[in-house]
């Protein structure tokens, strides 16, 4: 007969992640993440409507559970108890009613980054070796795991939105472009010239980073993308392994069957 953590640590879950400009709702079943919708976050009505039919659509063969991480701790505290009472079950938290899914060897482990944490694990998870897990979305984050899957910690940069919307703000003249490839080398336009210079300066940055993080480890480690402008940054790149979109979802699964695993043991 299974044991109270054994269902726990089997059970098909309800993932909320809320990131600084989205809020994403998930299932997880097994290894597979079925469904996996994004809101904004001022749709806190529609996260718990869509959040209860993908909760109602969840097999009945297995305990059901919620687990969530945030990095935008007021928008959790408006939707953590309307969407416990709609669902008539607790949110469980990364960070506070979970362990974060893997060892940080930083000073202050719990200030950083819920989402950075657990998209790193996700990734050693199935690595199983050093890799860099790099984010881009509204921040980008690089973050390094050495090879015993310990978080070595990482750098933060604006995203391209970010740093397109500052140039537009911080100066007189230069218009706000949507950043994308130009296919030319040399920006023949104020707008192509803001677009090469965000673009292929977040792709430079990218490999020097991963270069310092590869001198600490004595080897190229596995590099890994994840975020909303993931793909946009790979189709300039001929370093990148990976893309995941889900990995940070994957990586809050990890958590919760992490923390009631440890119980077993």
């Amino acid at each position: 007969m299974d044991s109270p953590n054994d269902l726990q640590t089997n059970a098909s879950l309800l993932i909320v992640e809320i990131g600084n400009s989205h809020i994403t709702v998930a299932t997880s079943i097994g290894a597979l993440i079925p469904t996996n919708v994004r809101f904004g976050l001022d749709q806190i009505d529609r996260v718990i409507e869509y959040a209860r039919e993908a909760w109602i659509a969840l097999p009945d063969d297995r305990e059901k559970a919620v687990a969530g991480a945030s990095v935008v701790p007021d928008v959790m505290a408006r939707l953590r108890e309307p969407l416990a009472e709609s669902l008539q079950s607790p949110m469980l938290e990364v960070g506070d009613e979970l362990h974060r899914p893997m060892v940080l060897a930083l000073e202050q482990p719990e200030c950083v980054g819920v989402d950075r944490v657990c998209s790193a694990a996700a990734a050693y998870e199935t690595l199983q070796r050093a890799c860099v897990v790099a984010s881009f979305g509204t921040a980008i984050t690089i973050d390094c795991v050495n090879d015993e899957g310990v978080f070595m910690g990482g750098a933060i940069m604006p995203g391209l939105n970010l740093q397109a919307k500052s140039l537009h703000e911080g100066t007189a003249a230069l218009p706000l472009v949507k950043v994308e490839p130009t296919g030319a080398a040399f920006g023949a336009s104020t707008e192509q010239a803001i677009r090469n210079g965000i673009l292929y300066g977040v792709v430079g940055a990218l490999r020097e980073i991963v270069e310092r993080y590869a001198t600490e480890l004595n080897g190229w480690p596995q590099l890994i993308v994840t975020g909303g402008q993931a793909e946009l940054v790979k189709a300039e790149c001929d370093f990148i392994d990976n893309v995941v979109p889900d990995l940070c979802i994957r990586g809050i699964a990890l958590a919760y069957r992490k923390h009631f695993a440890a119980f077993d043991d």
